[in-house]
């Protein structure tokens, strides 16, 4: 954190070998300040770039945002009181969002297609039926309690509709009064077909963390529950 003009901003700088440099996720923050204001975000006031020693170095300053985030782990472990004004607020964000046009695709359809039948074989249909522009890491870490805004954006683009619901709910899971807010909040979504396939790649995703702890047997029921309904 730094002040600038007497203004607090969060000064990001993040430093990789130029090898390992993901152009979508090297630009995550920088194309995030082009989405409307009505997708509650952090503005990013500036940035630079530079190399040195075949390290690739790029600074970024950030509005602060001086509210307590849901979490401060990526997966709820407490109870939480949210408004419902919270709650339409969170869903008026990613309405939004999803209604954005993007070039930004983090997984294709064949990346995921492999994933899924090498885990779960040929009778699984992964066919995604509906592509949204998504936050692609909505976490309770990355939430704030208030507005709520939505930070870090690294990893936004196309994805499967209902993916950031599903990603909310799995990493829910271990706190069932959230879980079923959010199941109520996203039920049209995390419903539908692309909803369902969305929630078994993010339980997917979690459970090859490996410290995905007592989440593990919630993900494999959630999963148990929803294969049969993407299987020819």
């Amino acid at each position: 954190m730094a002040d600038v003009d007497g203004v607090r901003r969060w000064l990001r700088v993040v430093a990789v070998p130029e090898s390992d440099v993901h152009p979508l996720v090297w630009t995550g923050t920088a194309t995030a300040h082009a989405l409307p204001r009505s997708v509650r975000r952090p503005a990013m006031q500036g940035g630079t770039e530079w190399y040195t020693g075949g390290t690739r170095i790029r600074a970024e300053v950030i509005d602060y945002i001086e509210e307590k985030v849901c979490s401060d782990t990526e997966v709820l472990r407490t109870e939480l009181d949210l408004t419902a004004g919270w709650w339409r607020s969170l869903r008026a964000s990613l309405d939004a969002l999803a209604a954005q046009p993007t070039e930004r695709v983090p997984r294709t359809q064949e990346q995921l297609r492999r994933v899924l039948v090498r885990l779960f074989g040929p009778s699984i249909d992964p066919t995604v039926g509906t592509w949204v522009t998504a936050h692609g890491d909505l976490r309770w870490s990355n939430i704030t309690r208030r507005t709520p805004y939505l930070l870090d954006w690294e990893f936004w683009g196309a994805a499967p509709a209902g993916a950031d619901a599903a990603t909310l709910y799995c990493t829910s899971l271990l706190v069932p009064t959230v879980a079923d807010q959010v199941y109520d909040q996203f039920g049209d979504v995390l419903t539908s077909r692309d909803g369902r396939l969305s929630q078994l790649c993010v339980a997917v995703q979690l459970l090859r963390h490996a410290d995905h702890g007592d989440l593990g047997d919630p993900l494999r029921k959630l999963i148990d529950g929803i294969l049969p309904t993407l299987t020819n």
